[in-house]
């Protein structure tokens, strides 16, 4: 069944709201599924997710949540960025922009703020994940981090 994503809405939520949670369960779900294996986020793993250096968004359709993504503040060698964290979007919702829509609110936020760059790592196994930075513009990097579960780093200029 496909949704009709351009009415969602986009909308800040706490981290530790009962639907962020859910969402998250279901990202850990998924990259799960495509590693094969079981993975799970440690438990406080969004607590910088929260305000001032932190947010998190859901998309969502009436009362259904379709996706969620999270951003934080970082500083790095070469200034201010902000790191993408917790890209989701439902298989219901895959395929039709919404990915897209959620990186363009964390931009936006992350412009806001000052940020030079935007940055996120990720696994090689999220393919479709892959697919839509390179589409939108990131560019892989060096590692910027020392995350033992990443595979790719992405950053995109926000010049």
């Amino acid at each position: 069944m496909s949704t009709d994503t351009s009415a969602a809405s986009i909308d800040p939520a706490p981290p530790t709201a009962p639907e962020a949670a859910a969402a998250r369960a279901a990202f850990s779900a998924d990259v799960s599924a495509a590693m094969g294996t079981t993975w799970q986020l440690p438990p406080d793993a969004d607590g910088d997710l929260a305000g001032p250096d932190g947010a998190f968004w859901l998309a969502r359709s009436g009362s259904r949540v379709l996706g969620c993504v999270g951003a934080r503040a970082v500083g790095l060698a070469d200034g201010p960025a902000v790191e993408v964290k917790r890209l989701w979007v439902s298989s219901a919702a895959r395929g039709l922009g919404l990915g897209a829509r959620l990186l363009d609110v964390v931009e936006r936020w992350a412009r806001e703020r000052g940020a030079t760059r935007l940055v996120l790592d990720t696994r090689g196994e999220l393919e479709a994940a892959t697919r839509l930075y390179r589409r939108t513009g990131w560019v892989e990097v060096a590692p910027y981090n020392d995350n033992a579960d990443a595979q790719l780093w992405f950053s995109k200029p926000l010049g």
